[in-house]
């Protein structure tokens, strides 16, 4: 199994030497993205296969058996233990990558946090806000609304306006109160009649409804294209596990009948120097 994934490094790194060689981007000759994606993905189908043939075949050879399915087991075995290990490679490889950049972004955003937290007193003091302006405008916040829709202040009316279509989008009884307290609302800032405002109303809940439905579709349409990727890699990944399982076995299998095929001949050329 050592075997195997040094000859899978090998053939990797000369596939990647091979592919990088490719590229030239002065005399705009490089390859398409697609192409050098479907190359390399080709190259390490058959790097795998290769890698793995040889390791079927060393591990039957060294055993020293001479029953083919026996290989075909050490070869299967290999293939195992091997396709562990390079997964195994991989994913340490890339937890060590995730974890040390999730360690350097915390150490950053703790520095940069930091250095925000010192920079907003010099800011917030060159632009005139001090503690007391700030629980000004807090209380400001909590003093009661001007309940008279002709009256309003545009800010109070902001106010209202999205308190009442929050009431109306979570429905039930309250909801035609709070829809008809929003059309009042915007008569009397608009200066408009009340069917007026019923239909704008009306007609920017339908524009929200239109503009809601396309944001599901597009994301049931996003999901079933990501099922769809995942689907097509998982399927090719399973084709590629295959045929290094059967290369393997075949390595295994191969390397009993040369053992099968020698040991024969020894035993011929043995039987004929023999005296009767």
């Amino acid at each position: 199994m050592v075997l195997v994934v040094a000859i899978q490094l090998l053939l990797s790194l000369l596939g990647a030497g091979i592919g990088l060689g490719t590229v030239n981007t002065t005399a705009a000759s490089t390859p398409a993205a697609g192409n050098l994606g479907m190359g390399a993905g080709i190259w390490w189908v058959v790097s795998s296969c290769i890698a793995l043939f040889a390791g079927g075949y060393v591990a039957a050879w060294l055993a020293g058996i001479e029953i083919r399915f026996d290989g075909i087991l050490h070869g299967l075995v290999t293939w195992g233990i091997a396709t562990l290990l390079i997964f195994w490679l991989l994913t340490s490889a890339i937890g060590g990558i995730i974890g040390g950049g999730f360690s350097a972004l915390g150490t950053l955003a703790g520095a940069a946090g930091s250095g925000i937290s010192d920079a907003a007193k010099p800011v917030a003091q060159a632009a005139g806000i001090s503690p007391d302006m700030v629980k000004q405008e807090a209380q400001s916040y909590l003093q009661p609304a001007n309940s008279d829709p002709a009256t309003m202040s545009p800010k109070d009316a902001q106010k209202e306006v999205a308190s009442n279509l929050v009431t109306y989008a979570k429905g039930g009884s309250d909801a035609p109160a709070a829809k008809e307290k929003v059309i009042a609302i915007m008569a009397a800032q608009l200066k408009i009649s009340h069917d007026d405002a019923a239909k704008q109303f009306d007609a920017n809940q339908a524009k929200l409804k239109q503009v809601r439905d396309q944001a599901v579709q597009s994301a049931k349409v996003a999901a079933d294209d990501s099922a769809a990727a995942v689907s097509t890699a998982s399927f090719a990944g399973f084709g590629v596990l295959l045929l290094g399982l059967i290369a393997a076995a075949v390595g295994g299998s191969l390397a009993v009948q040369r053992r099968t095929l020698i040991t024969s001949q020894t035993d011929g050329r043995v039987s004929a120097s023999t005296p009767a």
